[in-house]
């Protein structure tokens, strides 16, 4: 029988017996005892917390994809965006050096496997061009990368954008 975030608790100096169930995902948990005494005995306090565990892991099974992979998200960026750096290479053409402008876009569809992909930047003729051309390229590589891990995570994805923003948003100190 697996009881994985099922656990036993027996405290007789507090007359406490019976089975917790503890989920957690997402940063988000849920909990739940089960009381020998009101549920009829052990066994069968066990039985409810097994079947409550159990809907509640479906259920969040469910609607999550890649639910039992790690969803890491690393903090390094030089543009402030999770998994999307700027880069410049020199590149060399007919004898002379030119410089290559671009957003790189790494994700993991599957353990173990990663991917980029490259967000070229026109140079342009002036430097307001260039700052167009840089905005609009960023917000291409911003809206490739969640599409990419949405796909990948689901929800889980979804759950990460928004308590971002939340922190980023109880950061700023109104004025």
């Amino acid at each position: 029988m697996q009881l994985k975030n099922i656990s036993r608790i027996d405290q007789p100096d507090n007359n406490t017996h019976g089975w917790f169930v503890r989920i957690r995902r997402d940063g988000k948990s849920l909990s739940k005892f089960f009381s020998d005494r009101k549920h009829g005995g052990n066994e069968v306090a066990l039985e409810k917390a097994i079947s409550y565990r159990d809907l509640h892991l479906n259920e969040w099974v469910s609607h999550t994809k890649s639910h039992d992979r790690a969803m890491y998200v690393s903090n390094r960026s030089n543009v402030g965006y999770h998994g999307i750096s700027y880069t410049v290479k020199n590149k060399k053409k007919n004898g002379k050096v030119y410089h290559e402008h671009m957003f790189t876009v790494t994700y993991s569809p599957e353990k173990g496997l990663n991917k980029n992909k490259s967000f070229y930047i026109r140079k342009g003729k002036t430097e307001a061009e260039f700052k167009n051309n840089y905005d609009f390229k960023l917000n291409e590589a911003i809206k490739f990368r969640d599409d990419m891990m949405r796909s990948i995570f689901g929800f889980r994805y979804v759950n990460h954008k928004i308590k971002v923003a939340s922190a980023k948003k109880d950061k700023v100190k109104p004025r």
